[in-house]
């Protein structure tokens, strides 16, 4: 298994990263694509590859966190493929295996006795957009093993909608999920049974520790079993997301013992 770490806001730029990812001995670092400084315009390939090849660390990819190539207004929408297009043509020319990213609820309205999510009941032209997404990702990625891993997040389990479009998006083989462990403590294990539908498709975590009310704590001060939630991964990369330097150091050490 190979062991990452996120990019840091305590870090200037990728080569601090990495020294970082080097004292700790880690495999790769997420490039967090919703950083000023890890624009595909401002990255230099060349640079990275050479840093990449004297260094030993790869490279996983975050996308933007406000992706939503869904949105209902098509020019907008249309912003977000590019996004994307630029995000894997990136990740093709420096041979990283994974772009991990978040499905965004989407617009809601607050009625006086529930909230409606647009999404749930626009399924229709949601679910239109997912497929012509589907269909983008599959036409740039080709026969490369690049991987586009989907990840439950904190601020809501899985929604009807979202439930539908899994189900289109696993059937596409360039797409996966990422089982972030905080996120899904948070959530009192809501979105599990995701994970145990698609149990082939988990290739990528994002492990942290909780206490139920807290992500990003650091392995150890929280009661998440680490050992257990990385049995589940099928695939080779999971990323210690901590947020502080102090924090993967503790979990690092904590997993040595």
């Amino acid at each position: 298994m190979k062991l990452g770490m996120p990019t840091l806001v305590e870090c200037r730029d990728i080569y601090e990263c990495v020294a970082v990812a080097q004292r700790n001995r880690l495999d790769f670092v997420e490039i967090n694509m919703s950083f000023p400084q890890y624009q595909p315009s401002s990255l230099d390939v060349a640079a990275l590859r050479e840093l990449k090849e004297r260094s030993g660390v790869f490279y996983t990819v975050h996308a933007d966190e406000g992706l939503n190539p869904f949105d209902f207004n098509p020019r907008v929408s249309e912003c977000y493929f590019e996004v994307m297009r630029d995000t894997v043509r990136f990740a093709l020319a420096l041979d990283i295996p994974i772009i991990n990213m978040h499905l965004l609820r989407g617009i809601y309205v607050t009625l006086p006795d529930r909230v409606v999510l647009l999404n749930d009941i626009y399924s229709d032209e949601y679910l239109s957009a997912v497929r012509r997404f589907i269909d983008m990702c599959e036409s740039e990625i080709g026969s490369s093993a690049l991987k586009i891993c989907i990840e439950n997040v904190d601020t809501n389990p899985f929604t009807e909608a979202q439930l539908l479009a899994l189900d289109m998006l696993m059937a596409s083989p360039v797409f996966a999920l990422t089982l972030d462990t905080g996120h899904m403590e948070c959530l009192g294990q809501r979105d599990m049974p995701v994970f145990q539908k698609y149990p082939d498709r988990l290739l990528h975590m994002h492990l942290h520790d909780s206490d139920g009310k807290h992500a990003h704590l650091a392995l150890g001060d929280g009661r998440i079993d680490p050992s257990e939630k990385m049995r589940l991964l099928r695939g080779e990369t999971c990323l210690i997301e901590v947020k502080t330097i102090s924090g993967l150091e503790k979990s690092m050490e904590y997993l040595r013992k």
